[in-house]
């Protein structure tokens, strides 16, 4: 039994602990007493957690992709057949064309070795069983050859080191100074998450240090609306004077002009990138030491301070922004108005998901200056279960003067993609409509297509029927036109190999002699005759040389 005495005190503190978890659950969830700023960047807070879970589905999801392609050798086959061209002619010459190509077939052969920067790819084009075109393209580390074996029966060669010859002995320019791999393009690309997380923890923390409580509007019973979806929300108003808007963006400025984490992440991807695309012309990007690279920072500072003072970004800004219950931002539009030319400019992106957990994105862009006023409308909507997924996406962009439409252009796709064990089955249906004419028919674009992956193989199969079909009275343009395409391909190939060159079979182009080089083009010269007299009929029935052709290339 508690005693009398004793039950007062016990009584305080049950009230205490209910009042206290009241209290803290009212300010947890139901946002009472907390200040329109605490609203507001919990928001942003939320926010960054969802999109860091995003950012780590991708890439997770892109890895699995990627890593076959960097693990070892890649073989594949690409063949295009079956091609129809339903085209209104009057021409039987163009009528017979159309009829040979249902029986052509593109086919494309490579051969990666990402680790090994190994490449080795082989295009035919076969027209009744004839390979009227032939061409191979290799390169590794050291060289780079081209063959064309339907006219020369060698390959043309030359060592990267030898570039600056070719580009002087044969007028060429651009010419890069090696063939980036897939692999150096991974490395490029990737980020770690360890590195960047507290780089953007620091700018977060800058800008909501920056943000005053009168600066925003907090609006807790508000409806969402979207897409024909009401729900319950917050609708928070942040609004930057002109003067606020300057100070912030000159805090960011300074900001990244001093960040040496942020320097030090991006040099190393600064010279991999310069070196990778490096051509030896003046327009390549400047290779820089990392002293260069900061002071190229203490430049931008100055140049965008210039801007910021000038008034050349704008007259302030307002953002207005939905938020649900657990603080997911719904939508977020963003005003500016720039008075010094007229223009208006509202960005909106929204994301959100719906009662029947179909997802949506909304990325609605309006600009208007001085009554031209240009409209970019996408909605995405895709209803997942497990691994299946049907939506849509929608493509709008208007641009008006005045009342008159100068331009009205739309797409409207169609999506679904179902697993079936180890296929996948896609079917995709693309509407393209040019609005302004309102007689015309829009064109569409049918993909069908499955893949399936053969795990213990380590292989991958792609089948796919592609269709477009364009305006049924219009006799300049083809009804449609349709193509099949299969891809097979297989990973974890050992020891790719590149064609062996020697004396018999290449020329380096690098170093023959001028008086072998006539004879090579004597000789490509006789192989070229010699491929045009064997496909003469061919070439006439297509209608590329005329009929009467024959007797004067003899």
């Amino acid at each position: 039994m508690v005693s009398k005495g004793k039950m007062p005190i016990i009584l305080a503190v049950i009230a205490v602990l209910v009042i206290g978890g009241g209290l803290y659950t009212a300010y947890a969830f139901f946002d009472v007493f907390k200040s329109n700023k605490t609203i507001y960047l919990e928001a942003e807070a939320q926010e960054m957690q969802n999109f860091s879970k995003v950012m780590e589905e991708y890439e997770k999801n892109y890895n699995k992709y990627a890593q076959p392609y960097l693990e070892g050798g890649v073989e594949q086959k690409v063949e295009i057949s079956n091609l129809v061209l339903d085209m209104p002619t009057a021409d039987p010459q163009m009528a017979k064309a159309m009829e040979i190509l249902k029986d052509a077939k593109l086919v494309t052969e490579t051969k990666a070795d990402g680790k090994n920067n190994k490449n080795y790819s082989k295009t035919n084009l076969n027209i009744k069983n004839n390979n009227v075109v032939g061409v191979e393209l290799f390169y590794d580390a050291e060289k780079v050859g081209l063959g064309v074996p339907v006219v020369y029966n060698k390959y043309g060669y030359f060592n990267w080191k030898d570039k600056g010859v070719m580009e002087q002995r044969y007028g060429l320019t651009g010419l890069p100074e090696r063939v980036p791999s897939s692999k150096d393009y991974m490395e490029l690309a990737k980020v770690p998450r360890e590195e960047l997380r507290p780089i953007i923890a620091e700018y977060a923390k800058l800008y909501a240090d920056s943000i005053q409580d009168k600066q925003v509007i907090v609006n807790k019973k508000a409806t969402f609306e979207e897409q024909g979806v009401k729900l319950d929300a917050k609708e928070i108003t942040v609004t930057f004077t002109p003067e606020e808007h300057k100070q912030l963006l000159k805090k960011f400025v300074d900001k990244i002009s001093k960040d040496t984490k942020l320097q030090d992440l991006l040099y190393p991807r600064y010279q991999k990138l310069a070196e990778m695309s490096a051509t030896g012309t003046s327009q390549d990007m400047p290779k820089l030491t990392k002293e260069e690279f900061t002071k190229k920072f203490t430049k931008f500072k100055e140049d965008a301070d210039r801007s910021i003072d000038k008034g050349e970004v704008g007259e302030g800004m307002k953002m207005v922004i939905y938020a649900d219950k657990n603080r997911n931002i719904l939508s977020r539009t963003i005003e500016t108005t720039d008075k010094k030319t007229g223009e208006k400019a509202v960005f909106k992106l929204a994301s959100f998901q719906d009662k029947e957990n179909k997802d949506h994105v909304v990325f609605d862009v309006t600009t208007d200056r001085s009554g031209d006023t240009g409209k970019v409308n996408i909605v995405y909507v895709n209803k997942k279960e497990g691994e299946n997924q049907k939506g849509s996406v929608k493509f709008s962009t208007t641009d008006k003067m005045g009342e008159t439409t100068k331009s009205d252009f739309t797409a409207d796709a169609t999506f679904a993609i179902t697993k079936e064990g180890n296929k996948q089955n896609q079917d995709v249906k693309v509407d393209f409509k040019d609005n302004q004419q309102a007689q015309a028919a829009p064109f569409t674009l049918i993909w069908k297509g499955t893949v399936t992956d053969n795990d213990k193989d380590k292989a991958r199969t792609s089948d796919y029927k592609i269709e477009f079909t364009g305006p049924q009275n219009d006799p300049s343009m083809p009804k449609k036109i349709s193509f099949a395409m299969k891809s097979d391909e297989k990973f974890n190939v050992a020891n790719i190999k590149l064609p062996e060159l020697n004396a018999q079979n290449s020329i380096n182009m690098a170093t023959v002699t001028d008086q072998e080089l006539m004879q090579v083009q004597q000789e490509i010269r006789n192989g070229g005759m010699q491929f045009m007299m064997k496909n003469m009929q061919l070439f006439q029935q297509l209608g590329l040389i005329p009929t009467d052709a024959g007797p004067m290339m003899q």
